[in-house]
């Protein structure tokens, strides 16, 4: 849950939304591409992955954010960075 608070906290930055907001559009994209039974606490880094290249792109694109592939290289490179957050999760 963590590493979505900080995702959704940059996404926020990216996309001049709120910060709830932004955790909101990720949670909906995680639901969009597991399904609404999936825990969070069970999300692994390529899941997470795929989320963000699939069902949060095309959440962004269909609220007409600028610059799209660029937000979602640089959610990618920091949960590259971060990835520790969800192993640490998992323990």
């Amino acid at each position: 849950m963590e590493v979505i608070k900080y995702l959704g906290n940059s996404l926020a930055k990216f996309t001049q939304i709120s910060s709830p907001g932004a955790r909101g559009l990720i949670k909906l994209a995680l639901i969009d591409e597991f399904g609404p039974f999936k825990p969070l606490q069970h999300i692994t880094y390529k899941e997470l992955k795929l989320v963000i290249e699939n069902a949060l792109k095309k959440r962004l694109n269909s609220l007409n954010i600028n610059n799209t592939n660029k937000i979602i290289e640089e959610l990618l490179d920091l949960l590259a960075k971060y990835q520790s957050l969800i192993v640490m999760e998992n323990i």
